[in-house]
């Protein structure tokens, strides 16, 4: 790892996070204090856009000329680096979501067995493991969407399987997921797609809804494709829109099951980029499922090895990766030769 990354990163775990994304370009270099004041002033006096919508700065810097879209992506993706080498080097973090002692059996198997695993807060966090070792099952316990055999799931420090009805919708409220397919209704364009949960779970006035969708679509990059439906789409575009509905809610929590399955190479690159440039904006907790390894260790702070429903490992990203773990080196690198055997 390069030295400067690991000097700046020592200085880094001293910072306060979240600095707000334009303070974050300002300090990679990436932008002057001059340009981004400019920007600002234009989203405020230009757009009408008030400063409690600085998210889009990006892209009026992008506007503006001052900086190109890949070069705000690659300055996202170093400041990542740089958290992420500071987690490594200080990995305290507030753990949001826990899981004790948790059992599942499905169809007869166990699926879960006496999982304890916890969840940092404002993090990214990855959920790997062999097809079959209870990643997506574990997600869904963390909603709610299924209730253990034993043991507790806590969310923000409450007792989900002891929650009443209505308090554990509340707790729902906290979430949203972006399912493996992206779950898009086809017969919905994509803004109707992506206004469907306020419709359904507010009573936001149409117009803010409009508005709050059309934002949430030049977040991913699909600002005006409002009117196109699903099957219009690219592969990586429903993917997209199936963010920016889980987006729209505006969650303390982001579940991605699978973000990049069925995407080609660049494709699944640039779904990673997304993933970091929505956490650089929002700071919001993301956990992600994710079979792209050993990609995926240069996109998070914490990881998580699940093995026949087990937390093998967990800790962060950089510690996971250089991980003498025979299985999670096997894991990791692909090799027949090891303790999983898959033939």
């Amino acid at each position: 790892m390069s030295p400067t990354i690991v000097q700046n990163a020592s200085a880094a775990h001293q910072e306060s996070f979240p600095i707000s994304i334009g303070e974050q370009l300002v300090q990679s270099g990436c932008v002057s204090a001059g340009q981004l004041a400019r920007a600002l002033e234009v989203q405020t006096k230009e757009k009408g856009v008030s400063d409690q919508k600085e998210a889009l700065i990006g892209k009026t810097l992008i506007e503006l000329g001052y900086i190109s879209h890949p070069a705000l992506l690659n300055c996202l993706f170093h400041q990542l680096t740089r958290e992420r080498v500071a987690y490594h080097l200080d990995p305290q973090a507030e753990t949001i979501i826990r899981f004790e002692n948790v059992e599942k059996t499905l169809d007869g198997r166990k699926v879960l067995d006496q999982l304890n695993m916890a969840i940092p807060a404002n993090k990214i966090t990855a959920i790997i493991g062999i097809s079959g070792g209870g990643k997506s099952v574990t997600l869904k316990h963390m909603v709610g969407l299924m209730k253990p055999d034993q043991g507790e799931v806590w969310v923000g420090g409450q007792p989900l399987g002891k929650l009443s009805v209505r308090a554990l919708n509340g707790v729902r409220r906290r979430f949203s997921m972006l399912f493996q397919e992206g779950a898009l209704f086809d017969s919905l364009n994509v803004m109707d797609n992506v206004a469907f949960p306020l419709r359904e779970t507010t009573a936001l006035p149409e117009a803010e809804i409009l508005e709050r969708v059309e934002g949430c679509l030049q977040e991913v990059n699909l600002g005006g494709m409002g009117h196109k439906y699903p099957d219009e789409l690219s592969g990586g575009m429903r993917k997209r829109a199936a963010l920016a509905r889980a987006l729209v809610t505006r969650p303390e929590i982001l579940l991605l099951d699978e973000p990049t399955a069925g995407l080609d190479p660049i494709i699944e690159n640039a779904i990673h980029y997304l993933m970091c440039d929505t956490f650089m904006r929002t700071r919001y907790t993301i956990v992600c499922i994710s079979h792209a390894v050993p990609a995926i260790f240069d996109w998070c702070h914490h990881v998580v090895v699940l093995h026949r429903g087990r937390v093998l490992a967990s800790g962060p990203s950089v510690e996971i990766r250089n991980s003498t773990d025979p299985t999670i080196k096997q894991f990791i690198s692909g090799d027949l030769d090891g303790p999983i055997h898959v033939i």
